[in-house]
């Protein structure tokens, strides 16, 4: 092979490798049919055979991945985070296996490239970056995954806020416990929402209380929140509690809590302003400075 074609299929594997690194750093939105189908209804189901055959091959090889090593020791699957931003197991661990087959390639590359230039790496050093930066992108899907889930958790605890303000209103309103859960799901159009109402439903339909819905949405999302509604309306389903200023005190405690939240981001998103201000700074004193400097050593 020519040294003109080696260094194009070099080029070429860099490339594709650097366009799949960042097509997973940053992600495009969401396909419009699947979020329209999650917006107006579940579709009609589908055999678990055809889902995993329509499935993409990387979300099909990350499945089969995930269930050989979900039991070795140091492997966790964050279930909950996955149920919260909607994705599956496969998907997790597709991106995972692409940043580790980026990770394994891209210190060899190098070394090829430069080896062309005439500058020699050991290869056991190729291969120990290799493995130290596979290893390192295995753990970024779990990252952006964690970060993720920490947006959509602070989304769906405003929702929870908003809906206890609703449920309130409705017992204020001498509704029962059932309906007291069951109306305020109703006015809401968001993915909280949504997912609420299907538990609901599923409730209604298996003869269970309202409450334990709500249970179940806590424990599928991680939300001790709406954990929280639960206890508060099932008491008054069982034991008949006065409960509109118990819930309007969780709902004014909920919106305390996400302002601090908030303050807590604001402020550390301005404590992270700090370093490159203070290097700009630096480089600005060096860069109008030198010239007096240098003037005045001359002399």
């Amino acid at each position: 092979m020519t040294p003109l074609a080696l260094s194009l299929l070099i080029g070429a594997g860099m490339g594709a490798g650097l366009f799949l690194l960042v097509r997973e750093l940053f992600p495009s939105g969401p396909a419009l049919g699947p979020a329209l189908e999650r917006l107006h209804g579940t579709p009609a189901p589908r055999s678990r055979k055809s889902d995993q055959d329509e499935a993409p091959f990387l979300t099909r090889t990350g499945e089969a991945v995930a269930e050989r090593v979900r039991h070795w020791p140091g492997i966790t699957i964050p279930v909950k985070n996955l149920n919260l931003v909607g994705e599956s197991v496969g998907e997790l661990f597709g991106a995972k296996l692409l940043h580790l087959t980026v990770g394994l390639l891209l210190p060899s590359l190098f070394t090829l490239i430069v080896a062309m230039a005439g500058i020699q790496f050991p290869i056991a050093l190729s291969g120990l970056v290799g493995l130290l930066t596979g290893a390192a992108m295995w753990f970024l899907p779990d990252r952006q995954l964690a970060r993720r889930a920490a947006r959509a958790r602070a989304e769906a605890t405003q929702a929870i806020m908003a809906y206890a303000e609703l449920a309130a209103m409705e017992r204020i309103s001498s509704a029962g416990a059932q309906d007291t859960l069951e109306r305020p799901a109703e006015v809401g159009s968001g993915w909280v929402f949504q997912r609420i109402q299907a538990a609901l439903l599923r409730a209604r339909l298996d003869r269970a209380p309202a409450w334990e819905a709500m249970r179940q949405i806590a424990d599928e999302l991680d939300l001790p929140a709406a954990d929280d509604i639960a206890d508060i309306v099932s008491s008054a389903g069982t034991d008949g509690a006065a409960i509109y200023a118990t819930l309007r005190s969780r709902a004014e405690s909920l919106a305390a809590e996400q302002a601090a939240d908030d303050q807590a981001r604001a402020n550390a998103a301005s404590e992270s302003l700090v370093v490159p201000v203070s290097l700009l700074s630096m480089v600005l004193l060096v860069f109008f400075g030198f010239p007096a400097f240098a003037r005045i050593f001359a002399i």
